[in-house]
This record gives C-alpha cells, sequence and structure tokens, in this order.
C-alpha cells in the first residue's frame, strides 16, 4: 500500500527524513508531495520546486533509502481549498494513507476516503523550515545540524544562505514588509 506525505520542504530537513523512514516502515511505498510547488524565492519559499526535488532526492540516496519506493510529486496550490484534495490525487499515483500534523489539512481531509495518520514528529519545535531559515538569518550555524550532508552541499552549490539572507533583506527594503519599530 503506499502513503503519502506534503510538505513544502524549505529546506528539506532531518525531520522530514525521518518521517520517510517511519512511512516506509509503515507502508510499502511513500509519495512525497512537494506543495507550494509554484511558489520560490519568497521569505517562506526560497528554494524551486527543482531545488526541492533535488535536496529530497540526494537525501534520500545519502540515507540508503529505496528510491524504488519513492515517488516525487509537485503539488501547486490552489486557493480553493475544497477542491485541494482532488487536485493532489490527480497529479499523485493513488494512495490510501495520508501523514499529516496540521490540522488544516485533516479538516481538508475528513470527507475523504483516504486514512490520515499523525506522524510522529521528531524534534518538532527545532526541525522546522522556519527555524532553519530564521537560525541562518541569524548567522547561527546550529542550522547545519538541522540537514542532511546532501542538503548542506546543494546549499553550497546554489548559495543558499545569501539567497534567503538576500530575500530577507530585499522585502525589509520592500514597501511591502511592516515599518520598522
Amino acid at each position: 500500500m503506499a502513503a503519502a506525505m506534503i510538505g513544502r520542504f524549505q529546506p528539506f530537513h532531518l525531520g522530514h527524513l525521518e518521517l520517510v523512514r517511519q512511512i516506509l516502515d509503515e507502508n510499502e511505498e511513500i509519495i512525497i508531495l512537494i506543495g507550494s510547488s509554484q511558489a520560490n524565492y519568497t521569505l517562506r519559499n526560497p528554494f524551486t520546486a527543482g531545488e526541492r526535488v533535488w535536496m529530497i532526492r540526494d537525501s534520500l540516496i545519502g540515507s540508503k533509502i529505496d528510491m524504488s519506493k519513492v515517488f516525487l510529486v509537485n503539488a501547486i496550490d490552489d486557493e480553493n481549498n475544497a477542491k485541494w484534495f482532488s487536485n493532489i490525487k490527480s497529479v499523485s499515483p493513488p494512495f490510501k494513507v495520508f501523514y499529516t500534523g496540521n490540522n488544516f489539512v485533516r479538516t481538508l481531509l475528513k470527507r475523504e476516503t483516504v486514512i490520515i495518520k499523525e506522524p510522529k514528529l521528531f524534534e518538532e519545535n527545532l526541525l522546522q523550515g522556519s527555524v532553519i531559515r530564521k537560525l541562518i538569518l541569524e548567522d547561527n550555524a546550529k542550522w547545519q545540524e538541522l540537514v542532511s550532508e546532501s542538503v548542506k552541499k546543494i546549499f553550497i552549490e546554489i548559495d543558499a544562505v545569501e539567497r534567503i539572507k538576500n530575500i530577507y533583506q530585499s522585502w525589509m527594503n520592500s514597501p511591502f514588509s511592516e515599518p520598522k519599530k
């Protein structure tokens, strides 16, 4: 049986990797849905869909995950939340189980026939993309302990730290940012 998980993976971190392992321990295959795949070069979504696929793939290979059991699928946001899951199903191989700890996603899935499973989150207060991006902005090297060696190598190749800082600085200097207090 296949199971699915969704995330923005901005970036793919060790918590995501542990969830992949958990899902594969409990299921034959995993579908990793890359949410908000159309979003990039923003504060919340600094990486492109292709870069996220790269991070996920290289992290899984580096962790000896059997890639014949993994599907990577880009999922574009839809402003009509009632249609969200039908759009997900249209871009994905079939699955019967959906892992999510997100209450909003759980609400959207209540009327669906899919089995909803709560993931066992690994260091959930620390292993979050927003925390990693904040540590980068603070020049705190602790972020490097939260991602795989593969992600660190990709960060160097795409100059991710500089990108995150530039996006943040550009946003702070834009007319859309909140006034400084």
